[in-house]
């Protein structure tokens, strides 16, 4: 994320890692998920962009059927 700053720190040290995330849904429960985001390393702030995002729904919905 170049020229891009975390909101909840200021630091500019943004870089992309693929990250564990766990949702946890009324049916089926737990659903975990391996994604790219966008995560300050100052302060592990994670914001996604519009591809990602894309691409984390898809993985979801893939989970929960």
């Amino acid at each position: 994320m170049k020229d891009d700053f975390c909101v909840r720190c200021g630091s500019n040290h943004i870089e992309v890692v693929e990250k564990e995330l766990e949702f946890n849904f009324p049916n089926p429960g737990i659903v975990t998920v391996f994604q790219k985001c966008n995560e300050c390393q100052e302060c592990g702030e994670m914001y996604f962009d519009k591809k990602q995002i894309a691409e984390l729904s898809h993985k979801l919905d893939e989970k929960k059927e």
